[in-house]
């Protein structure tokens, strides 16, 4: 098995995203991909895992190698479809990505569907859990990929501001100016009424700091942005997979949304891992650049996680909800505030 390979869960985590089948895949499609494997392709089961739907499959050729294909399909959204091809092109413009993730293959269309070829591993451990073990992998891994970024990435991905101001359409100050939106962050919490006093009276300072995040300082990196437990694969070594949107810029970004997801799991505190991100990387963020960054990222959950369901994304909003709740913890901690009642569990 090659040691650049990725692995993804073959068993399902109920509820299931609507995912196609193998025989759905139409034929000019399958032939291609038996192509890129250099052999007929003998199997294939859906790959479960993520919190999408879309077609993701463990292949087996007919000599017994294994491969993962992922991709989207005619029932995806013109936004799934456009991150896909961004994933591609990031593969062919930074073959690097292969020291940090699975080898990339190469991709395949047919008429509305596109898909991309990965090398295979199986999984040899997963989190959460995490162990102390699993921890520092996991950190060790995300602040080595930081500091090789190619010199290039800086001109040749997308800035991070650019993506910022997409999210942040959506953010505190969404919440600030829509009822709608607004009562649906409430409805979140035990005690609503204090949510909203805690709302009014910390709102608009909270949406000033978010707004700041697109001037945080400190070093500048290549960034996944979407770094979580499902996206890291402990293979024979640890692999970070998915590559959508690789961007460019202020690297505490990327690590502020990376705790919530941790301590959302039972890890660490999203203040013990960034200090324990900050050994790793033998570097120190400024105090208030944490801040603008925690007000960013619990913006984004805090304007999300209320939101109606997406049938199609069956497990959103309870990670989403997971994730809000260490991240007003966090943000809190950073303003000296005290925290609003805290939302129902997820799937509550």
């Amino acid at each position: 098995m090659s040691s650049r390979a990725a692995c993804w869960k073959t068993v399902p985590t109920e509820p299931r995203e609507p995912k196609p089948e193998w025989r759905d895949v139409p034929p000019p499609l399958r032939e291609k991909l038996s192509a890129l494997a250099g052999e007929a392709i003998a199997g294939a089961d859906i790959a479960w895992g993520g919190y999408g739907p879309s077609a993701t499959f463990v292949l087996t050729t007919a000599s017994g190698r294994r491969l993962f294909c992922k991709g989207t399909h005619p029932g995806q959204t013109e936004l799934g479809h456009r991150a896909l091809i961004r994933e591609r092109e990031n593969y062919m413009r930074f073959p690097e990505l292969a020291g940090f993730g699975p080898a990339y293959l190469g991709g395949a269309d047919h008429e509305n569907w596109h898909m991309a070829m990965l090398d295979y591993a199986p999984r040899r451990c997963t989190v959460p859990p995490w162990t102390q073990d699993t921890l520092m992998l996991a950190i060790r891994l995300v602040a080595r990929f930081h500091a090789e970024t190619p010199a290039r990435a800086a001109a040749a991905v997308r800035p991070l501001n650019d993506l910022m101001a997409e999210q942040m359409r959506q953010g505190w100050r969404s919440l600030l100016g829509d009822a709608a939106a607004r009562g649906r962050f409430l409805a979140l919490f035990e005690d609503a009424r204090g949510a909203a006093h805690w709302l009014s009276q910390h709102g608009e300072r909270l949406a000033a700091l978010e707004a700041s995040a697109t001037g945080v300082g400190g070093p500048r990196s290549w960034l996944h942005m979407d770094i979580r437990s499902d996206n890291l694969i402990f293979a024979d070594r640890l692999l970070l997979v998915d590559w959508p949107n690789l961007t460019y810029g202020a690297t505490l970004i990327d690590v502020a949304g990376f705790v919530p997801s941790v301590e959302g799991e039972g890890g660490p505190r999203c203040a013990d891992m960034l200090l324990r991100y900050e050994q790793a990387a033998g570097m120190r963020f400024d105090a208030e650049d944490v801040t603008a960054a925690a007000a960013f990222v619990a913006g984004f959950f805090a304007a999300r996680a209320g939101e109606p369901e997406i049938s199609a994304l069956p497990r959103l909003r309870g990670v989403q909800k997971r994730q809000l709740v260490p991240a007003l913890t966090w943000l809190c901690g950073c303003l000296a505030i005290d925290a609003p009642s805290m939302p129902h569990p997820a799937g509550a």
